[in-house]
């Protein structure tokens, strides 16, 4: 089976406030529905249902269940970012106290953003040959920023840092969250410490 490129799955871009609007509705509804039955209920029925639009309206902004699924990631990445931009903020005394923030806020987004324990960052979108790459530079680019200002680390190798790091983190923090709400202390503990010492062996 021929799977749909990136560019038939994106979202149509909202040309307008009420457009933009709607989109969030369609995206909001998805978000509930995924995360209270799973990525494999999502249907734009479902969606229309849950939100009382017509199903034509929600084929108007997305192609399809796998366009939605995309923008969920999307806007995933996008919130996990403003978290960590929020956090870091504040100077962490230390190293090993800024990777243990970044692990928490990790960790809080697991705690609260609707969708993300079912499929992630959107990686976990079955995509076949076209799977989202999850760019943690980008997602983490406060954190490459704090561990420069704030530790002293060259730029570039902060980058790779956070880029070996946080899939480690996000798989150890996603094993967490599996049927347990608030995070299992030991799996998000082990992240800490394995984001540590992956950070600390890469920057020397």
């Amino acid at each position: 089976m021929t799977m749909p490129s990136a560019a038939a799955t994106a979202p149509r871009a909202p040309q307008t406030a009420v457009a933009a609007r709607r989109v969030a509705q369609i995206v909001d509804a998805a978000a509930r529905i995924v995360d209270e039955r799973g990525a494999e209920r999502l249907t734009t029925a479902a969606i229309a249902q849950e939100t009382g639009l017509a199903i034509g309206s929600v084929y108007r902004y997305f192609p399809d269940r796998v366009a939605i699924l995309v923008e969920l990631g999307r806007r995933s990445r996008e919130r996990l970012h403003a978290r960590l931009a929020t956090a870091f903020e504040i100077r962490q005394p230390t190293l090993e106290q800024a990777i243990d923030a970044f692990v928490d806020v990790v960790a809080q987004h697991y705690r609260t953003e609707p969708s993300v324990r079912s499929i992630g960052m959107g990686d976990r979108v079955d995509l076949g040959p076209q799977r989202e790459r999850v760019q943690w530079t980008e997602i983490a680019a406060p954190v490459v920023d704090a561990f420069e200002r704030d530790h002293h680390v060259p730029h570039a190798l902060a980058a790779v840092a956070i880029d070996t790091a946080g899939p480690m983190v996000d798989a150890l923090v996603e094993l967490g969250f599996r049927g347990l709400e608030s995070g299992e202390p030991s799996f998000l503990q082990h992240a800490r410490l394995v984001a540590r010492g992956c950070i600390r062996r890469t920057i020397g």
